[in-house]
Parts: C-alpha cells; structure tokens; sequence
C-alpha cells in the first residue's frame, strides 16, 4: 500500500524558502513523500504566489498549521539578519520535532553515519564524513561540506562552498559565508559570523564576526 503523502508548508519566502522548496522537489521526484502546499510569510499579502506556491498566511499561523496535521519547514534564520531574534521567536512555539520536515537532496553526499536532527536541509553536492552530527533546522547549501567528528548544531547556516574541518564544533546560529573554511579541531561560538572567504584558524567566541585569511574581528561583539 503506498504510503500517504505529508502535507508540507515552508516558513519562509524568495531566496531561502524557494531554495527549500526545490530540494523537497528534488526529494519527490525520487520519492514521491510531500505535498508543498505553500508558503507562510509576513512580508507579502496572503493571495500572491511565491514561484508556483502560494502564500497561505503569516508565520503567526505555523502552531495552526501544525494542529492541522501539516508538516512545517523553518527558514526564516538562515541569514544573519535578526538571527537570534528570529530563532527564539521560532523556538517559543515549542514546534514538536515531529512536525519539522527534512529534506536530503538526492546529489548530495552524506555519510551513513551522519546523525541528522530534524527540520534539516541539504542542498545538492553537499558532503559529509564520518561521525558528523547534525542539530535541528541546519541548512547546508551546495558544495558546502563537514569534515569527520565534527558537530553542527542548531539553526546554523553553512553557505555555498563552506568548509569545517574535523573535529569542529559550530555552536547553535552561526553563520558560515561563502567559500569560508574552518581549521579542524576549531569551536565556532554560538551566533558567530565568519565572513566570505575568512579563514578560521582559531575559535571563536559568541557572537564574533570574523573576516579574512586569517580571519580577524571585524565588528564588536
């Protein structure tokens, strides 16, 4: 008996929340599991479309989608704009993890032994080693990759072509820019920006914003 599709409304809008919804695409046409129904978003009015998707409400109606039966798709913090704001916003609906839909896209690279939490997505030519742990609502976009033993955790943002070395841990909301690389052995303090292109020799403390080879402060916590 084939199994019954989910029901799936992404948080979110142009840019991050189109990008989730063409790995959850990528995922159907494999796997045939979600029905996209829409989008919620605060900035646009509730009877526009968002690429072939509708707009269904704010995000001030996710805790009803879910009472519904939907599954949800957070995206909301994958920028560094507002990010802790818009987590703890996001964590104060104390959403079951149940209820957080993940997406693999089928060309990416992950290990079997890749633990991966909940409401996660990775993009394609995304890879990980052995040993990796992934936190809830972590995004990874393309040929971003995680080096064995390392751990990322909640809500953070590995941007295109983002390297972390082994053994590395990435606290809960940093944000890793484009083409930026990790040392191995490195801690990533929690709500950290690393800039396009630094590179990370040492660990950061919260809230840093680093940029450069080497990377440096570039702004006061």
């Amino acid at each position: 008996m084939k199994a019954q599709l989910k029901k799936l409304v992404i948080i979110g809008g142009p840019g991050s929340g189109q990008i989730a919804a063409s790995v959850f695409e990528a995922v159907n046409s494999i796997s045939d599991e979600w029905i996209i129904s829409g989008f919620l978003n605060d900035s646009n009015l509730s009877d526009e479309f968002i690429g072939q998707y509708p707009i269904l409400g704010g995000t001030d109606e996710i805790s009803d989608f879910v009472r519904q039966g939907y599954y949800i798709h957070y995206t909301l913090h994958c920028t560094s704009k507002n990010k802790l704001e818009r987590v703890e916003k996001f964590k104060r609906l104390e959403i079951p993890l149940e209820a957080m839909a993940s997406a693999v896209h089928p060309r990416a690279c992950i290990d079997p032994s890749t633990r991966l939490g909940h409401g996660v997505l990775i993009s394609p030519f995304v890879a990980t080693s052995v040993n990796v742990e992934i936190g809830h609502c972590v995004h990874a976009y393309p040929h971003s990759y995680m080096a064995h033993d390392s751990v990322i955790s909640d809500f953070v943002t590995l941007t295109s072509h983002a390297i972390v070395g082994s053994r590395v841990r990435v606290e809960e909301g940093a944000q890793l820019g484009l083409n930026s690389c990790i040392r191995e052995r490195v801690r990533i303090g929690a709500y950290a920006i690393v800039g396009m292109g630094a590179v990370v020799l040492n660990n950061l403390e919260d809230h840093a914003v680093v940029a450069g080879n080497p990377a440096r402060a570039i702004r006061e916590k």
